[in-house]
Protein backbone atom coordinates (compact mmCIF):
# COMPACT_ATOMS: atom_id res chain seq x y z
CA UNK A 1 0.00 0.00 0.00
CA UNK A 2 1.11 3.45 -0.48
CA UNK A 3 1.90 5.95 1.67
CA UNK A 4 -0.60 8.82 2.31
CA UNK A 5 1.85 11.46 2.73
CA UNK A 6 5.46 12.30 2.29
CA UNK A 7 6.84 15.36 5.05
CA UNK A 8 9.79 16.99 5.03
CA UNK A 9 11.20 18.12 8.41
CA UNK A 10 14.90 18.36 7.29
CA UNK A 11 17.87 21.02 7.97
CA UNK A 12 19.19 22.57 4.81
CA UNK A 13 21.99 20.24 3.07
CA UNK A 14 25.08 21.75 2.99
CA UNK A 15 26.75 18.58 2.71
CA UNK A 16 26.36 16.65 -0.98
CA UNK A 17 26.22 13.22 1.07
CA UNK A 18 22.95 14.31 3.01
CA UNK A 19 20.11 15.45 0.83
CA UNK A 20 16.79 15.71 3.27
CA UNK A 21 15.53 13.86 6.30
CA UNK A 22 11.92 12.47 5.33
CA UNK A 23 9.03 11.91 7.31
CA UNK A 24 6.42 8.86 6.61
CA UNK A 25 2.67 9.16 8.12
CA UNK A 26 0.61 5.81 7.66
CA UNK A 27 -2.72 5.13 9.05
CA UNK A 28 -4.51 2.08 7.90
CA UNK A 29 -7.79 1.10 9.20
CA UNK A 30 -7.76 -0.53 12.43
CA UNK A 31 -10.13 -1.14 15.23
CA UNK A 32 -8.43 1.34 17.72
CA UNK A 33 -7.39 4.05 15.53
CA UNK A 34 -9.80 7.06 15.06
CA UNK A 35 -9.74 8.50 11.87
CA UNK A 36 -11.08 11.79 9.72
CA UNK A 37 -11.58 11.78 6.30
CA UNK A 38 -11.54 15.88 5.48
CA UNK A 39 -11.21 15.76 1.48
CA UNK A 40 -14.11 16.54 -0.70
CA UNK A 41 -14.34 13.08 -2.19
CA UNK A 42 -13.87 11.48 1.21
CA UNK A 43 -10.71 9.30 0.17
CA UNK A 44 -7.96 8.70 2.64
CA UNK A 45 -5.58 10.71 0.62
CA UNK A 46 -5.04 13.31 3.32
CA UNK A 47 -2.05 13.14 5.85
CA UNK A 48 -3.34 10.39 8.40
CA UNK A 49 -1.71 8.74 11.72
CA UNK A 50 -3.02 6.07 14.17
CA UNK A 51 -4.97 7.89 16.84
CA UNK A 52 -6.57 6.47 19.99
CA UNK A 53 -8.83 8.31 22.48
CA UNK A 54 -7.78 8.89 25.91
CA UNK A 55 -9.03 10.75 28.90
CA UNK A 56 -5.38 11.63 30.26
CA UNK A 57 -1.68 11.10 30.11
CA UNK A 58 -2.08 8.27 32.87
CA UNK A 59 -3.77 6.02 30.19
CA UNK A 60 -1.69 2.77 30.14
CA UNK A 61 -0.87 2.60 26.27
CA UNK A 62 2.74 1.81 25.49
CA UNK A 63 4.21 0.60 22.40
CA UNK A 64 7.54 -1.49 21.22
CA UNK A 65 9.11 -1.55 18.02
CA UNK A 66 9.72 -5.60 16.94
CA UNK A 67 12.05 -5.07 13.78
CA UNK A 68 10.71 -6.09 10.68
CA UNK A 69 8.14 -8.20 12.75
CA UNK A 70 6.38 -4.76 13.53
CA UNK A 71 5.20 -3.47 16.73
CA UNK A 72 3.18 -4.43 20.20
CA UNK A 73 0.67 -2.00 21.22
CA UNK A 74 -0.31 -2.68 24.70
CA UNK A 75 -2.26 -1.37 27.47
CA UNK A 76 -4.24 -2.60 31.21
CA UNK A 77 -7.70 -2.76 31.02
CA UNK A 78 -10.33 -2.18 33.76
CA UNK A 79 -11.76 -5.79 33.24
CA UNK A 80 -10.61 -7.31 36.33
CA UNK A 81 -10.40 -11.29 36.90
CA UNK A 82 -10.99 -13.57 39.56
CA UNK A 83 -9.82 -11.99 42.58
CA UNK A 84 -6.25 -10.85 42.45
CA UNK A 85 -6.15 -10.30 38.06
CA UNK A 86 -6.98 -7.77 35.56
CA UNK A 87 -6.67 -7.96 31.92
CA UNK A 88 -4.22 -6.20 29.54
CA UNK A 89 -4.79 -6.63 25.79
CA UNK A 90 -1.83 -6.63 22.92
CA UNK A 91 -1.99 -5.52 19.22
CA UNK A 92 0.45 -6.26 16.85
CA UNK A 93 1.16 -3.93 13.69
CA UNK A 94 2.85 -4.62 10.55
CA UNK A 95 5.47 -2.52 9.47
CA UNK A 96 2.57 -0.45 7.37
CA UNK A 97 1.07 -0.27 10.73
CA UNK A 98 -1.76 -2.48 9.64
CA UNK A 99 -3.26 -4.14 12.43
CA UNK A 100 -2.50 -7.52 12.81
CA UNK A 101 -4.21 -9.53 15.96
CA UNK A 102 -5.49 -8.07 19.30
CA UNK A 103 -5.40 -10.53 22.01
CA UNK A 104 -5.92 -10.46 25.95
CA UNK A 105 -4.48 -11.77 28.26
CA UNK A 106 -5.17 -11.73 32.93
CA UNK A 107 -2.00 -10.72 34.53
CA UNK A 108 -2.00 -9.95 38.14
CA UNK A 109 -3.79 -6.84 39.16
CA UNK A 110 -0.90 -5.13 41.34
CA UNK A 111 1.96 -5.69 38.54
CA UNK A 112 3.06 -3.31 36.20
CA UNK A 113 5.74 -3.59 32.84
CA UNK A 114 9.23 -2.69 33.84
CA UNK A 115 11.33 -4.21 31.24
CA UNK A 116 11.43 -6.33 27.94
CA UNK A 117 13.49 -8.63 25.66
CA UNK A 118 13.15 -8.46 22.04
CA UNK A 119 14.12 -12.13 20.15
CA UNK A 120 14.18 -13.37 16.30
CA UNK A 121 10.49 -14.08 16.65
CA UNK A 122 9.38 -13.12 20.11
CA UNK A 123 8.86 -10.29 22.62
CA UNK A 124 9.04 -11.29 26.24
CA UNK A 125 7.88 -8.24 28.82
CA UNK A 126 8.71 -8.43 32.52
CA UNK A 127 6.05 -7.54 34.66
CA UNK A 128 7.09 -6.81 38.31
CA UNK A 129 5.08 -6.20 41.93
CA UNK A 130 4.26 -2.53 42.43
CA UNK A 131 3.38 -2.76 46.02
CA UNK A 132 0.56 -0.98 45.86
CA UNK A 133 -2.04 -3.31 47.22
CA UNK A 134 -1.17 -4.38 50.99
CA UNK A 135 0.16 -7.80 51.99
CA UNK A 136 0.46 -9.38 48.21
CA UNK A 137 3.61 -11.32 47.54
CA UNK A 138 6.83 -9.81 45.82
CA UNK A 139 6.04 -11.84 42.52
CA UNK A 140 6.59 -11.29 38.41
CA UNK A 141 5.39 -12.64 35.62
CA UNK A 142 7.19 -13.11 32.81
CA UNK A 143 5.18 -12.97 29.15
CA UNK A 144 6.51 -14.02 25.95
CA UNK A 145 4.54 -12.93 22.61
CA UNK A 146 5.47 -14.87 19.63
CA UNK A 147 5.09 -11.99 17.39
CA UNK A 148 3.40 -13.81 14.23
CA UNK A 149 0.77 -15.48 15.64
CA UNK A 150 0.25 -13.67 18.96
CA UNK A 151 0.66 -17.09 20.47
CA UNK A 152 0.88 -15.70 24.50
CA UNK A 153 3.55 -17.83 27.02
CA UNK A 154 4.01 -16.82 30.67
CA UNK A 155 5.81 -18.00 33.36
CA UNK A 156 5.91 -16.41 37.18
CA UNK A 157 8.02 -16.65 40.43
CA UNK A 158 8.83 -14.83 43.31
CA UNK A 159 10.99 -12.42 45.03
CA UNK A 160 12.53 -11.29 48.26
CA UNK A 161 10.20 -8.85 49.97
CA UNK A 162 11.26 -5.36 48.90
CA UNK A 163 13.65 -7.47 46.56
CA UNK A 164 14.00 -4.31 42.91
CA UNK A 165 14.49 -6.30 40.05
CA UNK A 166 17.43 -3.21 38.11
CA UNK A 167 17.96 -5.94 35.13
CA UNK A 168 16.39 -8.57 33.03
CA UNK A 169 17.40 -10.15 29.97
CA UNK A 170 16.87 -13.83 28.35
CA UNK A 171 19.14 -16.16 26.81
CA UNK A 172 17.54 -19.70 24.88
CA UNK A 173 14.46 -21.22 27.80
CA UNK A 174 16.38 -19.21 30.67
CA UNK A 175 15.36 -15.79 32.07
CA UNK A 176 18.01 -13.89 34.45
CA UNK A 177 17.02 -11.18 36.64
CA UNK A 178 19.86 -8.77 38.34
CA UNK A 179 17.88 -7.87 41.85
CA UNK A 180 18.97 -5.62 44.28
CA UNK A 181 17.28 -4.78 48.23
CA UNK A 182 17.78 -2.12 50.78
CA UNK A 183 19.72 -3.32 53.31
CA UNK A 184 20.40 -6.80 51.85
CA UNK A 185 22.88 -8.51 49.33
CA UNK A 186 21.65 -8.53 45.86
CA UNK A 187 20.42 -11.76 44.17
CA UNK A 188 20.69 -13.21 40.80
CA UNK A 189 17.74 -15.24 39.79
CA UNK A 190 17.22 -17.34 36.89
CA UNK A 191 14.20 -18.77 35.68
CA UNK A 192 13.78 -22.03 33.50
CA UNK A 193 11.05 -21.06 30.85
CA UNK A 194 10.60 -24.54 29.87
CA UNK A 195 10.16 -26.13 33.90
CA UNK A 196 9.01 -22.91 35.44
CA UNK A 197 11.88 -23.40 37.65
CA UNK A 198 13.27 -20.58 39.56
CA UNK A 199 16.53 -20.13 41.08
CA UNK A 200 17.86 -17.28 43.55
CA UNK A 201 21.41 -16.70 44.45
CA UNK A 202 23.90 -14.66 46.38
CA UNK A 203 25.79 -12.43 44.49
CA UNK A 204 28.81 -13.14 46.54
CA UNK A 205 29.85 -12.52 50.02
CA UNK A 206 29.26 -9.19 51.99
CA UNK A 207 25.66 -7.53 53.17
CA UNK A 208 26.32 -4.43 50.98
CA UNK A 209 26.28 -6.03 47.84
CA UNK A 210 24.35 -5.02 44.43
CA UNK A 211 24.19 -5.22 40.83
CA UNK A 212 24.45 -2.23 38.87
CA UNK A 213 24.39 -4.72 35.31
CA UNK A 214 23.90 -7.53 34.13
CA UNK A 215 23.20 -9.54 30.63
CA UNK A 216 22.78 -13.11 29.77
CA UNK A 217 26.23 -14.56 28.02
CA UNK A 218 25.79 -16.12 24.65
CA UNK A 219 25.30 -19.54 26.31
CA UNK A 220 21.92 -19.85 28.13
CA UNK A 221 23.91 -21.03 30.83
CA UNK A 222 25.80 -17.75 32.11
CA UNK A 223 25.38 -14.32 32.85
CA UNK A 224 27.30 -11.97 34.19
CA UNK A 225 26.87 -9.04 35.89
CA UNK A 226 28.88 -5.78 37.11
CA UNK A 227 28.86 -6.16 40.97
CA UNK A 228 29.60 -3.74 43.49
CA UNK A 229 30.59 -4.65 46.97
CA UNK A 230 30.53 -1.51 49.73
CA UNK A 231 33.69 -1.79 51.88
CA UNK A 232 33.30 0.89 53.92
CA UNK A 233 31.53 4.49 54.10
CA UNK A 234 33.78 5.71 51.18
CA UNK A 235 35.48 2.49 49.69
CA UNK A 236 33.12 0.54 47.50
CA UNK A 237 34.98 -2.17 45.28
CA UNK A 238 33.62 -3.60 41.82
CA UNK A 239 34.06 -6.90 39.93
CA UNK A 240 32.73 -8.57 36.78
CA UNK A 241 31.36 -12.10 37.76
CA UNK A 242 30.02 -14.42 35.83
CA UNK A 243 27.57 -16.84 37.22
CA UNK A 244 25.92 -20.50 36.40
CA UNK A 245 22.42 -21.96 36.68
CA UNK A 246 22.81 -22.73 39.89
CA UNK A 247 24.10 -19.46 41.36
CA UNK A 248 27.89 -20.69 41.37
CA UNK A 249 30.29 -17.73 40.42
CA UNK A 250 32.39 -19.12 37.87
CA UNK A 251 34.49 -15.69 36.91
CA UNK A 252 35.55 -13.27 39.12
CA UNK A 253 37.29 -10.29 37.91
CA UNK A 254 38.18 -7.20 39.83
CA UNK A 255 37.56 -3.90 38.19
CA UNK A 256 39.96 -1.20 38.70
CA UNK A 257 38.36 1.47 41.57
CA UNK A 258 39.14 4.70 40.41
CA UNK A 259 39.90 5.99 43.67
CA UNK A 260 38.88 6.17 47.94
CA UNK A 261 35.20 8.43 47.63
CA UNK A 262 34.63 7.98 44.21
CA UNK A 263 31.38 5.13 43.55
CA UNK A 264 30.43 3.96 40.07
CA UNK A 265 27.11 5.37 39.30
CA UNK A 266 26.18 3.53 36.29
CA UNK A 267 27.20 0.71 33.99
CA UNK A 268 26.99 -0.88 30.45
CA UNK A 269 29.52 -3.93 29.43
CA UNK A 270 29.91 -4.92 26.15
CA UNK A 271 32.08 -7.56 24.44
CA UNK A 272 34.83 -6.56 22.31
CA UNK A 273 36.23 -8.59 18.53
CA UNK A 274 39.27 -9.51 21.04
CA UNK A 275 36.90 -11.68 23.25
CA UNK A 276 37.39 -8.90 26.02
CA UNK A 277 35.03 -6.57 27.71
CA UNK A 278 34.81 -3.05 27.48
CA UNK A 279 33.16 -1.52 30.31
CA UNK A 280 31.70 2.16 29.83
CA UNK A 281 29.77 3.88 32.74
CA UNK A 282 29.59 6.94 34.73
CA UNK A 283 31.08 7.61 37.89
CA UNK A 284 30.34 9.82 41.04
CA UNK A 285 31.99 12.10 44.10
CA UNK A 286 30.59 10.19 46.93
CA UNK A 287 28.69 11.98 49.14
CA UNK A 288 27.35 11.43 52.77
CA UNK A 289 25.12 12.50 55.70
CA UNK A 290 22.26 14.78 54.93
CA UNK A 291 22.64 15.93 51.71
CA UNK A 292 22.64 12.20 50.37
CA UNK A 293 19.52 11.18 51.95
CA UNK A 294 18.09 13.89 50.33
CA UNK A 295 19.34 13.08 47.02
CA UNK A 296 16.15 12.52 44.47
CA UNK A 297 18.77 11.28 41.81
CA UNK A 298 22.06 9.94 41.95
CA UNK A 299 24.32 12.76 41.21
CA UNK A 300 27.61 12.05 38.65
CA UNK A 301 30.80 13.65 38.15
CA UNK A 302 32.01 12.22 34.69
CA UNK A 303 32.40 8.61 32.90
CA UNK A 304 34.39 6.21 33.05
CA UNK A 305 35.84 3.27 30.84
CA UNK A 306 37.93 0.32 30.99
CA UNK A 307 39.12 -2.86 29.14
CA UNK A 308 39.47 -6.72 30.13
CA UNK A 309 41.40 -9.26 27.88
CA UNK A 310 41.17 -12.73 29.31
CA UNK A 311 41.43 -12.76 33.57
CA UNK A 312 42.89 -8.68 33.20
CA UNK A 313 41.41 -5.85 33.53
CA UNK A 314 42.88 -2.33 33.34
CA UNK A 315 42.48 0.42 35.32
CA UNK A 316 39.83 2.77 34.45
CA UNK A 317 40.17 5.90 32.59
CA UNK A 318 37.98 8.61 34.24
CA UNK A 319 36.71 11.49 32.10
CA UNK A 320 35.29 14.45 34.20
CA UNK A 321 32.41 16.27 32.36
CA UNK A 322 34.32 19.58 32.68
CA UNK A 323 37.46 17.68 30.54
CA UNK A 324 35.19 17.41 27.62
CA UNK A 325 35.90 19.06 24.33
CA UNK A 326 32.19 19.36 24.21
CA UNK A 327 32.06 20.54 28.32
CA UNK A 328 31.83 24.40 27.30
CA UNK A 329 28.45 23.74 24.54
CA UNK A 330 26.59 21.96 28.26
CA UNK A 331 27.24 24.56 30.31
CA UNK A 332 28.70 27.48 28.78
CA UNK A 333 32.62 28.41 28.51
CA UNK A 334 32.68 31.31 31.17
CA UNK A 335 31.26 28.68 33.77
CA UNK A 336 34.55 26.50 33.11
CA UNK A 337 36.86 29.35 32.79
CA UNK A 338 35.63 30.19 36.03
CA UNK A 339 36.39 26.98 37.55
CA UNK A 340 39.26 26.84 35.98
CA UNK A 341 40.56 29.93 37.75
CA UNK A 342 39.49 28.57 41.47
CA UNK A 343 41.06 24.95 40.26
CA UNK A 344 44.58 27.34 39.70
CA UNK A 345 44.09 29.62 42.59
CA UNK A 346 43.78 26.50 45.02
CA UNK A 347 46.32 24.76 43.29
CA UNK A 348 44.01 21.65 42.30
CA UNK A 349 43.37 19.33 39.31
CA UNK A 350 40.01 20.40 37.34
CA UNK A 351 39.35 16.89 37.68
CA UNK A 352 38.31 17.48 41.34
CA UNK A 353 35.42 19.39 40.97
CA UNK A 354 32.11 18.12 39.84
CA UNK A 355 29.14 19.82 38.26
CA UNK A 356 27.16 16.61 39.49
CA UNK A 357 24.44 15.94 36.88
CA UNK A 358 22.15 13.22 37.05
CA UNK A 359 22.32 11.02 34.15
CA UNK A 360 20.61 8.28 31.72
CA UNK A 361 22.32 6.09 29.82
CA UNK A 362 21.88 4.53 26.85
CA UNK A 363 23.35 1.11 25.89
CA UNK A 364 26.72 0.66 23.78
CA UNK A 365 26.46 1.14 20.28
CA UNK A 366 29.26 -0.17 18.29
CA UNK A 367 29.83 2.16 15.19
CA UNK A 368 33.21 2.05 12.54
CA UNK A 369 35.08 0.00 15.02
CA UNK A 370 34.44 2.71 17.59
CA UNK A 371 32.03 1.80 21.02
CA UNK A 372 29.62 5.11 21.38
CA UNK A 373 28.40 6.05 24.91
CA UNK A 374 25.33 8.18 24.80
CA UNK A 375 24.78 9.94 28.57
CA UNK A 376 21.31 11.59 29.03
CA UNK A 377 21.81 15.04 31.55
CA UNK A 378 18.67 15.86 33.30
CA UNK A 379 18.53 17.84 36.70
CA UNK A 380 15.00 17.83 39.25
CA UNK A 381 12.98 20.58 39.11
CA UNK A 382 10.58 21.79 41.58
CA UNK A 383 8.39 25.15 41.91
CA UNK A 384 7.54 26.69 45.68
CA UNK A 385 4.17 27.34 46.60
CA UNK A 386 3.10 29.44 49.30
CA UNK A 387 -0.18 29.69 51.29
CA UNK A 388 -1.46 32.38 54.30
CA UNK A 389 -2.46 30.63 57.26
CA UNK A 390 -3.57 31.77 60.73
CA UNK A 391 -2.12 30.91 64.09
CA UNK A 392 -4.35 30.57 67.64
CA UNK A 393 -4.10 34.11 68.02
CA UNK A 394 -5.47 34.41 64.26
CA UNK A 395 -2.11 36.19 63.34
CA UNK A 396 -1.43 35.24 59.73
CA UNK A 397 1.37 33.85 58.81
CA UNK A 398 2.74 31.77 54.99
CA UNK A 399 3.25 28.32 54.71
CA UNK A 400 5.38 27.45 51.49
CA UNK A 401 6.40 23.77 50.63
CA UNK A 402 8.43 22.99 47.05
CA UNK A 403 6.37 20.58 44.29
CA UNK A 404 7.53 18.52 41.86
CA UNK A 405 7.71 19.39 37.96
CA UNK A 406 9.46 16.44 36.84
CA UNK A 407 13.10 15.73 35.37
CA UNK A 408 14.22 18.62 32.77
CA UNK A 409 16.59 17.31 30.68
CA UNK A 410 19.29 19.69 28.74
CA UNK A 411 21.64 18.25 27.02
CA UNK A 412 23.24 14.61 25.69
CA UNK A 413 27.03 13.91 25.41
CA UNK A 414 27.78 11.13 23.18
CA UNK A 415 31.18 9.70 23.50
CA UNK A 416 33.70 7.60 21.33
CA UNK A 417 36.00 4.64 22.74
CA UNK A 418 38.34 2.43 21.34
CA UNK A 419 38.29 -0.96 22.95
CA UNK A 420 40.65 -0.57 25.16
CA UNK A 421 38.56 2.22 26.71
CA UNK A 422 40.48 5.42 25.50
CA UNK A 423 38.29 8.49 24.70
CA UNK A 424 38.41 9.45 21.17
CA UNK A 425 36.29 11.87 20.54
CA UNK A 426 33.00 13.59 22.16
CA UNK A 427 29.98 15.63 21.21
CA UNK A 428 26.86 17.10 22.41
CA UNK A 429 23.46 17.90 21.35
CA UNK A 430 21.03 20.18 23.09
CA UNK A 431 17.43 18.99 24.89
CA UNK A 432 15.15 22.30 24.84
CA UNK A 433 11.82 21.88 26.42
CA UNK A 434 11.48 18.58 28.02
CA UNK A 435 10.20 18.31 31.00
CA UNK A 436 8.97 14.29 31.90
CA UNK A 437 8.21 11.79 35.05
CA UNK A 438 9.36 9.27 32.49
CA UNK A 439 13.12 8.14 33.11
CA UNK A 440 13.58 6.69 29.85
CA UNK A 441 15.78 7.79 26.64
CA UNK A 442 14.63 10.60 24.67
CA UNK A 443 17.55 11.04 22.14
CA UNK A 444 17.74 8.83 19.04
CA UNK A 445 21.12 7.88 17.43
CA UNK A 446 20.77 7.05 14.17
CA UNK A 447 24.19 5.88 11.89
CA UNK A 448 24.87 6.45 8.15
CA UNK A 449 28.11 6.18 6.59
CA UNK A 450 30.41 8.08 8.52
CA UNK A 451 27.54 10.42 10.37
CA UNK A 452 25.31 10.35 13.23
CA UNK A 453 22.04 11.81 13.60
CA UNK A 454 20.58 13.06 16.62
CA UNK A 455 16.79 13.18 16.81
CA UNK A 456 14.36 13.86 19.99
CA UNK A 457 10.99 15.08 20.26
CA UNK A 458 9.57 18.39 22.09
CA UNK A 459 6.64 20.61 21.82
CA UNK A 460 5.45 18.45 19.21
CA UNK A 461 8.79 18.99 17.34
CA UNK A 462 11.29 17.11 15.98
CA UNK A 463 14.88 18.51 16.82
CA UNK A 464 17.49 16.95 14.62
CA UNK A 465 22.10 17.36 14.85
CA UNK A 466 24.45 15.61 12.51
CA UNK A 467 27.62 15.24 14.10
CA UNK A 468 30.80 13.34 12.56
CA UNK A 469 32.63 12.42 15.76
CA UNK A 470 33.46 15.63 17.78
CA UNK A 471 32.78 18.16 14.12
CA UNK A 472 29.06 19.03 13.78
CA UNK A 473 27.48 18.58 10.08
CA UNK A 474 24.29 20.26 10.75
CA UNK A 475 23.40 22.42 13.64
CA UNK A 476 20.29 21.56 15.87
CA UNK A 477 17.14 22.25 13.96
CA UNK A 478 13.64 22.23 14.37
CA UNK A 479 10.69 20.93 12.35
CA UNK A 480 7.28 20.44 13.22
CA UNK A 481 5.62 17.00 11.48
CA UNK A 482 1.98 16.98 9.90
CA UNK A 483 -1.05 16.38 12.53
CA UNK A 484 -4.34 14.26 11.36
CA UNK A 485 -6.70 17.03 9.91
CA UNK A 486 -5.72 20.34 7.87
CA UNK A 487 -6.51 23.05 10.56
CA UNK A 488 -5.61 20.36 13.79
CA UNK A 489 -3.31 22.66 16.39
CA UNK A 490 -1.37 20.87 18.78
CA UNK A 491 -2.04 22.46 22.38
CA UNK A 492 -0.07 20.22 24.62
CA UNK A 493 1.58 17.32 24.92
CA UNK A 494 2.82 14.27 27.26
CA UNK A 495 5.37 11.46 27.43
CA UNK A 496 6.08 11.57 23.88
CA UNK A 497 9.17 9.87 22.34
CA UNK A 498 10.92 8.48 18.95
CA UNK A 499 12.63 5.15 19.38
CA UNK A 500 14.47 3.20 16.36
CA UNK A 501 12.21 0.57 14.59
CA UNK A 502 14.03 -1.29 12.18
CA UNK A 503 16.47 0.06 8.97
CA UNK A 504 16.32 3.63 8.84
CA UNK A 505 12.65 3.90 10.20
CA UNK A 506 11.52 4.78 13.48
CA UNK A 507 8.32 5.41 15.77
CA UNK A 508 7.04 8.62 17.37
CA UNK A 509 4.60 8.03 20.11
CA UNK A 510 2.98 9.75 23.45
CA UNK A 511 -0.02 12.06 24.22
CA UNK A 512 -1.31 14.97 23.00
CA UNK A 513 -4.00 17.75 23.16
CA UNK A 514 -5.38 19.03 19.82
CA UNK A 515 -7.78 21.67 18.72
CA UNK A 516 -9.36 21.93 15.16
CA UNK A 517 -12.00 24.84 14.98
CA UNK A 518 -12.75 23.85 11.51
CA UNK A 519 -14.36 20.21 13.10
CA UNK A 520 -15.38 20.73 16.47
CA UNK A 521 -15.36 23.70 19.23
CA UNK A 522 -14.09 21.09 21.70
CA UNK A 523 -10.53 19.56 22.32
CA UNK A 524 -9.29 15.76 21.46
CA UNK A 525 -7.06 14.43 23.81
CA UNK A 526 -5.33 10.78 21.74
CA UNK A 527 -2.37 8.15 22.22
CA UNK A 528 -1.12 8.68 18.81
CA UNK A 529 2.14 7.32 16.64
CA UNK A 530 3.84 7.79 13.86
CA UNK A 531 6.15 5.74 11.27
CA UNK A 532 8.98 7.43 10.42
CA UNK A 533 11.71 7.32 7.55
CA UNK A 534 14.78 9.39 7.64
CA UNK A 535 16.63 8.88 4.12
CA UNK A 536 19.60 10.19 2.45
Amino acid sequence: MDPLRLCVFAVKKKQATWRQVLLFLFLYPAVTAYSQNSSPGGAADQPLRIEIPARSANETYRILPCGKSGAILFYRSLEGVGDNGVKWYFSCYDTNLRQSWVKGIPLVSDHDYRFHHQGKDTLALLFVHTGKTKGTENTFEILRIVLKSGTMILNKGVLEDNAVVVAFGIRKDRAWLGVNSAGRPGKIVNLSLKKGIVRTAALGYGDQISVLWMSPDSSSHTATALVGRQMSKKLTEYFLATYDTAGAIRLELPVGKAAEGFTLTDARVVSTENGGKLLLGCYGQDVSGSRKKNLPVEETTGLYAGASEMIHQQPLNLYNFLELQSAGSVIGEQDILNLKKKALKKKKPLSEYSLDYAVLLHDILEFNGQYLLTAELFTPQYHTESFTDFDFYGRPFTNSYSVFDGYRFFSAILAGFDRQGKLLWDNQIEIRNLLTFDLTPKVVLFPSGRDIVLCYISDGKIASKIIRENEVVEKLDFSMPDLLNPGDKLVSESKCAMVHWYGNYFLSFGYQEIKNLAISSDKRFVYYFNKLRFDK
